[in-house]
């Protein structure tokens, strides 16, 4: 019960794609991210993000598999994605979600900030961490019937492994260009295959 009233409190402030990224586009006039609001480095990355998640959502296109099961959605769902501007995940899966939603009216897609929803953040963790962007499947009584995240399951097979190594590891953002580089040569095809497979879960 706890989490559901925890759902409800954020969906008030929740953003839909479009107001997302009219936000961001908003704190980027004043150097800005969504969150670490004093952090040149996290506002370069939110300003890399935007750029990326215009250009997937502008040019990716859907699977016929995805365009008919999204299209076949006959009940009313919410679909909840926790992120941040910053986030190099986000940006490649955010927009993906998004034109999927798209396809149907009975899907309302909404979008709230980690940070600024840390007590509904603590029911979606990923192996303890805060790890985003997080899909969140609710019904038209916003009770929840799945969900998906942090990224891919290649993805994030790389992201455990590289958690898994001893010490000394190499620095984190050789990571993050070596995710870049996997989600740039699969093209949106393993997250749309994904959230294909939990649509079966939940119509």
């Amino acid at each position: 019960m706890e989490k559901k009233k925890r759902i409800q409190k954020s969906l008030e402030k929740a953003l839909s794609f479009e107001g997302y990224i009219s936000f961001i586009e908003k704190l980027h006039l004043e150097n800005k991210a969504t969150s670490f609001q004093d952090n040149e480095e996290f506002f370069a990355y939110s300003k890399l993000g935007l750029t990326r998640m215009l250009r997937i959502f502008k040019k990716t296109k859907l699977s016929p598999d995805i365009l008919l099961k999204v299209k076949s959605i006959a009940k009313k769902q919410t679909w909840l994605i926790i992120t941040e501007s910053w986030c190099g995940d986000a940006s490649q899966t955010v927009p993906i979600i998004a034109k999927i939603a798209n396809l149907n009216a009975q899907i309302e897609l909404k979008i709230v900030l980690r940070d600024s929803n840390k007590a509904l953040m603590k029911h979606y963790l990923t192996n303890g961490s805060e790890s985003i962007p997080i899909l969140v499947v609710l019904d038209k009584n916003l009770e929840e019937r799945i969900r998906w995240g942090p990224r891919p399951g290649p993805a994030q097979k790389k992201v455990l492994a590289y958690k898994a190594r001893k010490e000394p590891k190499t620095p984190y953002n050789e990571l993050s260009t070596e995710l870049q580089k996997w989600y740039n040569k699969d093209g949106g095809f393993l997250t749309q295959t994904e959230i294909l497979e939990i649509i079966q879960w939940t119509t």
